[in-house]
């Protein structure tokens, strides 16, 4: 192999790296935006804090991609899912909550912009 092939395989080690990152981010948030499952207080709490510590751990771009996501999810969502998604980001981290609010107005023209049948990402 060449010193191009192996530098491709070390870039895509660490796109690994950060999809890992970010799929690990992915999994603790998801459980606190069900909109049907309640929490009792120690069980938010502790979903709370697994999310807030992986929130800490991503780096930037893994942050904007979680934030991209996380709005994704809030803009296709029922309004009432919506209510409680944003109550429930802002009382993990009140910067990425807001970051999520700007990040749904964009998003919600161009989800409602896409023709049918076509995913938009």
């Amino acid at each position: 192999m060449n010193s191009a092939g192996s530098m491709a395989v070390g870039a895509s080690v660490a796109a690994d790296d950060t999809s890992l990152a970010l799929r690990i981010a992915q999994r603790a948030f998801a459980p606190l935006l069900e909109r049907d499952v309640r929490h009792t207080t120690f069980r938010f709490a502790q979903l709370r804090s697994g999310a807030r510590r992986v929130l800490s751990a991503l780096s930037a771009d893994d942050r904007v991609r979680l934030t991209r996501w996380l709005a994704l999810l809030c803009t296709a969502a029922a309004m009432d899912a919506r209510e409680v998604a944003d109550l429930r980001l802002a009382r993990i981290d009140a910067a990425l909550a807001a970051g999520v609010a700007a990040a749904q107005g964009a998003l919600g023209e161009l989800v409602i912009a896409t023709p049918a049948g076509a995913v938009a990402a």
